[in-house]
């Protein structure tokens, strides 16, 4: 028994072969934008981390005078612990006082 149809099967096959034409174009679209889109965020993201890195880069009169600053804080801190060293007695760890007497 044959059953009625409203189009013929080449009708039928032509509409499906857009339609999956449409759906090849649309995905391919997509998948441009997609990697354009990322794309252009990567850059974004590594040219503003390079700006940052370069701006945040010390001149040669900030590294001079970083470098000093550096150096007169040890240099005060050796003083100071020197300082400590003379104002501690020499009687040990304990700061009991040392006796002669053997046991």
């Amino acid at each position: 028994m044959d059953t009625s149809h409203l189009i013929d099967n080449s009708a039928k096959n032509y509409v499906y072969n857009v339609l999956q034409q449409c759906h090849r174009n649309r995905t391919s679209l997509y998948y441009y934008v997609l990697n354009i889109g990322v794309l252009i965020l990567f850059l974004g993201i590594t040219g503003l981390i390079l700006y940052r890195c370069n701006k945040d880069k010390l001149t040669e009169p900030e590294k001079i005078q970083k470098a000093w600053n550096d150096q007169q804080y040890i240099l005060s801190k050796i003083r100071y612990f020197k300082e400590e060293n003379k104002n501690v007695s020499h009687t040990g760890i304990t700061n009991l006082p040392f006796t002669n007497a053997n046991p």
